[in-house]
């Protein structure tokens, strides 16, 4: 198994060094594969073949192979500068061995630039539509990650509240749930460190451990925000606590280890609270733990715990920020989507009247929204109430579909008609030329808003690049 990995990275690194003297060749060297591809056939056929040097006599004529493999690869408009390459090459040599064949020339050369402009057409349109389906799959599995740690979470807290429910003990979703308000509270969610220690100590075991908030993206902070137990000074060069900051997953000791006590005075196991993105907040160090809680189901629930809060802390920590910042780095991430592989995304502007109920439906309507979506409140400024929705991997055609969806949960909550509460709707879908001042602008020209800060920018763009 090793053998096979090592010599498929090994493949890897020659395909990408071939790729890096590609790039740096650029159109030069692009020319100079042109002219092999259109020339190397006929003469290795004249060398090797001097009485049918281009194959006309064989059945198939093999030398308008190598233009047609080169237009499959670029592209038509470089496909057809090959075959008129090759064809000038077919009347030199041809025209030395087929002097009565002349019609036979022509043919194979006009037979050739018509194939090559077809294949490196098909090739090119196969290629653009394969590349938009990686990109919207790699957008679906990040946020697939999300959805994996809320399902197992989910999970364990349905299971341990059927198992507690008799002594009437929270159950982990209800302690969650309580501990999300302390996270959005202040400016860093890691302020709640406390409440979150109590989760781990209640559902997990955890007898000894401290929590730790990140200084740098691999250095943390050796003052804990929280502690259970007698923690005592962090080994900071302890190698689980270097193995979990490296590989941004649990790790511990072997079971057999705790049993026979040693671990010593090192750290049993780390868990990192790291999002579905990768980006690491803080770890939780554990010292020691109930020696029938150290068992691999319970590990496992102590690494959901760690995803589940950091997603939290992401998500906590761009609303404590601003709000506004937050939907800036969506819509910026958007935008990189439909740049690079034509995603699709659309931004969703309701505009309500001035209605006793406007205030309390657009929380509603800003809530009540899948979790790959984004919404802001902005402030405009004639004081009506405006919710901005970014709706990904959303044509703007089918942003009547999600209306009539959000029309339904007011209708069922208030018993009130939304289109009736709505002075304006304005859809955007965006493209590849967009960027974050056309959507502004768009934005502002549909709701008249107040432009944002330069603080809530400069945000993000610093959660953009640790994104990117």
């Amino acid at each position: 198994m090793k053998a096979l990995l090592k010599d498929k990275m090994e493949q890897l690194k020659d395909r990408s060094g071939l790729a890096g003297v590609r790039s740096k060749l650029g159109v030069y060297g692009r020319a100079a594969e042109m002219l092999a591809f259109a020339v190397l056939a006929p003469v290795i056929g004249l060398v090797l073949f001097s009485s049918d040097p281009l194959g006309l006599k064989a059945g198939f004529p093999w030398a308008c192979a190598a233009p047609v493999m080169f237009a499959a690869r670029y592209g038509s408009s470089w496909g057809a500068a090959c075959a008129a390459v090759a064809a000038v090459s077919f009347f030199l040599i041809g025209g030395l061995v087929y002097e009565a064949q002349s019609s036979a020339l022509i043919t194979l050369a006009v037979g050739t630039l018509i194939m090559c402009i077809v294949i490196g057409d098909v090739a090119a349109a196969w290629r653009s539509r394969s590349g938009r389906a990686e990109a919207e799959n790699e957008y679906l599995r990040h946020r697939l990650k999300e959805f994996s740690n809320d399902y197992h979470v989910l999970k364990v807290s349905h299971g341990q509240l059927e198992e507690f429910m008799a002594g009437q003990r929270l159950s982990l979703r209800q302690a969650l749930q309580q501990a999300k308000p302390l996270l959005t509270a202040g400016a860093d969610g890691m302020e709640a460190g406390s409440d979150l220690m109590a989760i781990f100590a209640q559902f997990c075991s955890v007898q000894v451990a401290g929590l730790y908030a990140m200084k740098t993206d691999s250095q943390l902070e050796t003052k804990p925000v929280a502690v259970h137990g007698n923690m005592g000074e962090l080994p900071t060069f302890d190698p689980l606590l270097r193995l979990a900051l490296k590989e941004r997953e649990l790790v511990s000791v072997k079971l057999s280890s705790h049993a026979t006590d040693s671990h010593e005075s090192g750290l049993l196991a780390v868990v990192p609270l790291v999002d579905a993105q990768g980006t690491l907040h803080g770890v939780l160090a554990v010292r020691d733990m109930h020696f029938m809680a150290f068992q691999q189901e319970n590990l496992n629930i102590l690494a959901l715990l760690g995803g589940y809060v950091g997603d939290m802390l992401t998500r906590s920590r761009g609303a404590a920020q601003s709000r506004t910042a937050w939907f800036l780095a969506e819509m910026d991430t958007a935008l990189r989507f439909a740049a690079t592989n034509s995603v699709t995304s659309s931004l969703l502007c309701l505009e309500f009247e001035d209605t006793p109920y406007a205030e309390e439906i657009s929380k509603m309507v800003s809530t009540n929204i899948r979790s790959l979506d984004s919404s802001w409140l902005p402030k405009t400024k004639n004081g009506r109430t405006t919710v901005v929705i970014l709706l990904p991997l959303i044509a703007e055609t089918q942003c009547n579909a999600y209306l009539r969806r959000i029309g339904q949960s007011v209708r069922d909550e208030f018993q009130l008609e939304l289109q009736d509460l709505l002075a304006d709707v304005t859809t955007k879908q965006l493209k590849g030329s967009d960027t974050r001042e056309s959507c502004i602008a768009f934005i502002n020209e549909s709701t008249g808003f107040e432009s944002p800060s330069s603080d809530s920018a400069a945000i993000a763009q610093r959660r953009v690049k640790r994104v990117a």
